[in-house]
């Protein structure tokens, strides 16, 4: 008895059945991505932790070898009437902090860092992003993961800085770091803005506080602090 067997049909994808594939695949990388921008943004956020208080740390190291001085140029700022500075770690806004830390200071007539010991130390980077940045002309600057500055405050005062977002002192800590995060905004105020013009009154008043509280809320959200934990 002769038996014949058919050939094999082979049968590809439908239009349906690709169209499927791809919404699931496209949905499961609409659930990962989220998750991977989260765990991106928690790692950033960590690194500048370190990074202010490894700056807090090279500044009191460097006051217990320096005879309880600060690591800033006099000549480039003053301090204000509660003894504080407030400095940020980009070149030429920094008073020389992070070229006297990090023992690259070019006056050897006034130099600071008389030891030439490295207090503060990072990988050096040829762009303005997480790290240290050297430019063209040899300003020195340090940066966060989001390519901004941090944000310092010095104090000369024995019972510490003062919150720059508040009234409290941190007994003790004469430097205070922080990061403005991934959004950049959130600086503390150094001064009381004068204004000008007619001010809103009674009820006007109040919504304008409470929309100005709400916005500074918002930026203060992803701040990174030395000295406390981020909102």
């Amino acid at each position: 008895m002769k038996i014949t067997l058919s050939p094999r049909s082979s049968k590809g994808f439908t239009l349906i059945e690709l169209i499927i594939v791809i919404a699931i695949l496209a949905t499961l990388a609409g659930i990962a991505y989220p998750t991977y921008m989260s765990i991106q943004a928690g790692a950033a956020s960590t690194a500048a932790k370190k990074v202010c208080t490894d700056i807090v740390s090279a500044v009191e190291s460097f006051k217990q070898d320096n005879n309880g001085m600060l690591p800033y140029d006099a000549e480039q700022v003053e301090p204000d009437d509660k003894d504080q500075m407030f400095l940020t770690t980009r070149d030429g806004e920094d008073a020389n902090m992070i070229k006297i830390l990090t023992n690259r200071e070019d006056d050897e007539e006034r130099r600071l860092n008389s030891t030439r010991d490295i207090y503060l130390r990072s990988d050096e980077q040829d762009a303005p992003r997480d790290g240290l940045f050297v430019d063209a002309s040899g300003g020195v600057s340090f940066y966060d993961p989001w390519g901004a500055a941090y944000y310092v405050v010095l104090c000369e005062e024995d019972e510490g800085c003062i919150d720059p977002f508040g009234t409290r002192r941190y007994r003790g800590k004469n430097c205070l770091v922080y990061s403005t995060g991934p959004d950049q905004e959130g600086a503390a105020t150094t001064a009381a803005a004068t204004g000008s013009g007619k001010k809103p009154k009674g009820k006007a008043a109040a919504e304008a506080a409470a929309a100005a509280a709400e916005l500074a809320e918002e930026a203060l959200e992803d701040n990174v602090y030395s000295w406390k934990n981020q909102k």
